[in-house]
């Protein structure tokens, strides 16, 4: 028999379940990499919006992510992504985080047919 070590022990952690991971977010999109800026630890991506099912109804929306020696930001200029972004009670920001569910697009099909119907983005 083996034993089922906890993540913090590991350094491993448990992707959500569809559900369970778009309730967590605040946003959850899918979207282009338009850019790209660094601030020390955080970088933060610009997403040009094709749709999405909560909280990214506007063209364009920015992710950050905390970079640490564990996590680092996976996002790249010109790919496309879902996304499942955390807010930020403090600041208003979004996030994305380790164990997070975003994938690149062409990998999340499942997903995204698990989350349904989306709504387009408003074009300004």
């Amino acid at each position: 028999m083996f034993a089922v070590l906890p993540a913090e022990v590991t350094g491993k952690c448990g992707v959500p379940a569809v559900g369970a991971a778009y309730k967590e977010s605040k946003a959850v999109f899918v979207g282009e990499v338009t850019s790209v800026a660094s601030d020390g630890d955080v970088k933060t991506f610009t997403f040009k919006v094709e749709k999405y099912w909560k909280g990214a109804a506007g063209e364009t929306i920015e992710v950050s992510v905390q970079e640490t020696m564990r996590y680092q930001a996976w996002f790249e200029v010109g790919e496309k992504y879902l996304v499942f972004a955390r807010g930020d009670k403090g600041h208003g920001k979004l996030w994305e985080v380790r164990c997070s569910r975003s994938a690149r697009l062409a990998d999340a099909s499942e997903d995204i047919k698990k989350l349904g119907r989306a709504k387009k983005s408003v074009r300004k």
